[in-house]
């Protein structure tokens, strides 16, 4: 700790000690001056009270006398009995306002009782002198009188006896407060004069220890003994152990500064000898012309300078550059002492290898058997091995190896790379000279076969310019057609614009002429009108909707073709969308008595973010279609979660990446149209399945074109532009989805379609009359079904070789109460082993085409298992059974409809 810090801790603490003594005499004093105040209010007021009280006691007993020995005296004498006695009833409430203590209230209550008593005493004593009774009023007050007055002024007694206590014991308790004010005060300033003697003990040590480690420090400093300066340890934290802490850092420069000095007069000795040695490789090998000479004289010069007992230098050919290094010198290894290899590959050894890496390579710990050095007296192993690359400008030209019996030294390691760089430089020297040499050589046999070429290239160069002549005409050719093909570009996409512009202005001024006649045409038909004209009406009625639904489908159509469509971000019910799409039709299905049912999967999000109209535009042209071309079975809805696209997963993921480059921090909570704030994306896969006409084979390139239908019939018969899918393909690829026809489907017809939307997670908003409807429905047929079948459990096994008949049989099962299970198998042995892993009281669901199935179906129905074999009435029909299995086995046809399901179920 520092001096000054100790210095004004001590100050501080007897600053704080005469703080803290000033402090308590004041409180002392002013809790004095308290009790002094509270002492003079409340005890010696009470006190002064009691006595006045007393005192009006006896005045008004005393005048009470007065009255009763003279009755003939004046009236006046009544009002001051009276007014002693309410003083004493005023001053009584009063000391009662002032109680403290419990005791103190119980003489108080008794005395305010005792004066009840006196005052009726004294109102009953003036009645009878005022009635003119003076011979009882004076029996009243021998009797009851001196009693009340003994037991009130007795009680008044014992009141003012309580209070005098109470003063005895606050005196003393003052006085023993004073005395206890004047120990503290003693025993405080005692303390302040130890602590300040302490701290002088705890501060001058300090000083004077200071003080002489730091004349040690300077007397070894003056001698120039630094080291052993460097060894005190200085353990004091005071300015005086800076100081010497100081001392020490100077020593310490002092030193670290001899020893660079030593260091740099070495490095100087060092960077001499290198010097030398490098001058010297340039006086041996200035002249040299061949290769294999320069590299025996490096080696054989430089081998021992470098510390070295054995030496060999590998180099590439001189002018190839082959993939081969050769021996071209050694050291102390040429009389077949030491077995050298010729040659390496690159790559091969440890020479290869340095060669392919380009960088050095050491070995310790070498083996006895791997090399020895010998000489006259002996042989030995060496301590280390070093291998070295020689380069230049990068490229490995050559190999150093050289052995040693002690470690090679970080000098000669220096030398021996500058030694390499400047043989690098030399032997590429060497290998330019010899290849400019060829050059030469090449260049004369070169020269005459170019002059014998130089008359063909001028024959050559007047046909190429000709040829350039002629592509040049060609260019201005091209440029002009690229001008035209532009402006007809440009014409084009103005017709384009002003055609859907047409479009979209004309269908705005039909539709009001046309809704004017719709109205107009609603009101006829609600007027009183003969059941000829009501046809009339109704037929224009419908003509106008189906006009309208033209108009319209052209509108979009015009939005769509020139971009203009766009769409919303809304929150909705999705069952309640589907619903709300399949009620515009559900009039038209129930009068061909077909069933219309829609089945979403138990995982699919019950709330969604999207564009709830356009969704509804695409399910009611789908689902619109399927029953305009069928004439028995059904319509059903399919929905389920689907796979997201692995171009959407590949641009999602690329969005988010370069999102992440951008920005910097936390992400901002984004928030949808609703305000609420929309989760990860989901895809969903809707299919509408009716089993109507289908669609014939050759007709399906047709599907999705612009104002196409299938044939010429079908326009007369069913109607229609020809618009509907095509709008449905746009709104869809605008959705971030497709669509498609299954083509595998023949029993009907399969639209299939995707959109991408994001996941809402928010309670679920309350249906309409619609949905509830359809829920209602469906809970009916499943109670209905469960209490038929005697509450056995439902579960259904499903495999089938068509996906999508076998979703469609687990949505019409999930309406029965069924929980369904589809199994993927594709061959008998396969199936079997599914099906002997599922529960033995399941229903089981196969396909008439599923290998194995029907088979199967036959040996589980003959078990007593639940089979129900589904086929279409194309080439699957003739697959089924002639006769149902008595076992339970039970084969549907086309249409698959729920009533059908539970006609079976129940046989």
């Amino acid at each position: 700790m520092k001096i000054k810090t100790k210095l004004v801790m001590g100050y501080g603490l007897l600053v704080a000690l005469l703080i803290v003594i000033t402090t308590i005499g004041y409180e002392r004093m002013a809790n004095m001056n308290d009790a002094l105040e509270k002492f003079y209010t409340m005890r010696y007021a009470k006190v002064k009270l009691t006595s006045t009280i007393h005192g009006d006691v006896n005045t008004a007993a005393r005048e009470i006398n007065n009255v009763l020995l003279d009755a003939d005296g004046p009236r006046s004498r009544f009002d001051v009995i009276d007014q002693s006695v309410d003083n004493v009833i005023r001053q009584l409430a009063e000391l009662q306002s002032r109680v403290q203590e419990p005791a103190e209230q119980q003489l108080v209550d008794t005395a305010v009782r005792e004066a009840e008593r006196f005052r009726t005493f004294k109102d009953n004593v003036l009645s009878m002198l005022m009635e003119g009774r003076m011979s009882a009023a004076l029996e009243y007050r021998r009797t009851v009188g001196n009693d009340t007055q003994k037991e009130f002024l007795g009680s008044l007694e014992s009141l003012s006896g309580y209070h005098q206590r109470a003063l005895d014991a606050e005196l003393a308790a003052s006085q023993a407060t004073y005395r206890q004010s004047v120990s503290a005060t003693a025993v405080l300033t005692v303390t302040g004069i130890l602590i300040a003697l302490c701290i002088m003990l705890w501060v001058i040590p300090s000083i004077t220890k200071g003080l002489s480690l730091l004349t040690g420090m300077a007397r070894k400093f003056g001698q120039h003994r630094l080291r052993s300066l460097q060894r005190i340890e200085v353990q004091s934290k005071d300015e005086l152990g800076q100081l010497a802490r100081v001392f020490q850092r100077i020593a310490m420069d002092l030193h670290a500064k001899n020893e660079l000095e030593a260091k740099y007069n070495m490095a100087k000795e060092e960077q001499a000898w290198v010097n030398t040695h490098m001058a010297r490789i340039t006086e041996l090998l200035e002249h040299a012309t061949d290769i294999g000479q320069v590299a025996q004289t490096f080696i054989t010069e430089f081998a021992p300078v470098l510390g070295a007992q054995y030496g060999a230098i590998y180099m590439y050919d001189e002018l190839r550059r082959t993939d081969s290094l050769t021996l071209h010198g050694v050291y102390a290894a040429s009389g077949g002492d030491v077995v050298v290899d010729p040659s390496f590959r690159t790559g091969q050894g440890l020479i290869g290898q340095c060669a392919q890496d380009g960088k050095p390579m050491t070995v310790d710990g070498i083996p006895d058997h791997y090399v020895r050095i010998r000489s006259g007296l002996g042989e030995t192993v060496p301590a280390q091995l070093l291998i070295y690359p020689v380069r230049f400008r990068g490229d490995v030209i050559g190999v150093i190896e050289l052995a040693s019996l002690l470690p090679f030294t970080f000098i000669r390691r220096e030398l021996l790379k500058q030694l390499a760089e400047k043989l690098g430089t030399i032997l590429n020297t060497i290998h330019d000279r010899l290849h400019v040499e060829e050059l030469l050589r090449q260049s004369r046999a070169l020269t005459e076969e170019l002059q014998n070429q130089s008359k063909e290239l001028m024959r050559s160069n007047e046909m190429l310019e000709e040829h350039t002549r002629q592509l040049e005409r060609s260019e201005e050719l091209l440029q002009k057609q690229s001008l035209l093909l532009i402006e007809a570009k440009e014409t084009a996409e103005l017709a384009s614009r002003a055609k859907s512009d047409f479009l979209a202005v004309m269908s705005h001024e039909i539709r009001t002429p046309m809704n004017g006649v719709t109205g107009m045409t609603d009101l006829l038909l609600e007027s009183d009108l003969q059941p000829e004209q009501q046809e009339y009406a109704l037929i224009i009625r419908k003509s106008m909707d189906a006009l309208l639904k033209v108009m319209n489908d052209i509108l979009d159509f015009t939005k769509m073709e020139s971009g203009k469509m766009e769409l919303e971000e809304l929150p909705f019910q999705l069952d309640a969308c589907i619903a709300e799409a399949a009620d515009l039709f559900r009039a038209e299905a129930a009068k061909r008595n077909l069933e219309l049912l829609a089945d979403i999967d138990p995982a699919v999000p019950g709330w969604i973010v999207g564009d709830p109209s356009r969704l509804r535009q695409v399910l009611a042209n789908l689902i619109g279609n399927a029953v305009k071309f069928t004439e028995s079975g059904g319509i059903y809805v399919l929905v389920r979660l689907a796979e997201e696209p692995a171009d959407q997963a590949d641009s999602a993921e690329a969005a988010d990446v370069s999102e992440a480059a951008a920005t910097d921090g936390p992400a901002s909570d984004t928030m949808d149209a609703a305000g609420a704030a929309p989760s990860d994306t989901v895809y969903l896969e809707f299919a509408v399945k009716d089993t109507g006409i289908g669609i014939p084979q050759d007709k399906e390139s047709r599907l999705f074109q612009p104002f196409s239908q299938l044939d010429a019939s079908m326009s007369r018969r069913y109607g229609g532009t020809g618009l509907g899918l095509a709008i449905c393909k746009s709104l869809v690829q605008l959705m971030g989805g497709e669509i498609r026809s299954v083509t595998e489907e023949r029993d009907g017809a399969l639209f299939v379609f995707t959109i991408r939307a994001s996941r809402l997670d928010a309670g679920s908003a309350g249906g309409d009359l619609s949905l509830r409807e359809m829920a209602a429905s469906a809970d009916n047929a499943a109670e209905e079904f469960a209490a038929r079948t005697s509450g056995v459990p439902l579960t259904a096994v499903i495999a089938d070789t068509r996906p999508y008949r076998a979703l469609l049989n687990a949505g019409l099962l999930r309406r029965l109460g069924y929980g369904s299970t589809i199994l993927n198998a594709s061959d008998p042995a396969e199936l079997r082993e599914a099906v002997s892993a599922q529960d033995p009281a399941s229903l089981l669901v196969f396909g008439a085409k599923l290998p194995g199935a029907i088979p199967l179906a036959k040996e589980l129905a003959a078990a007593g298992r639940r089979v129900v074999l589904v086929a279409n009435r194309d080439g699957e029909a003739a697959l089924l059974p002639a006769e149902e299995a008595a076992g339970g086995l039970v084969a549907l046809t086309k249409p698959l409809t729920l009533t059908r399901w539970k006609e079976a179920l129940l046989r």
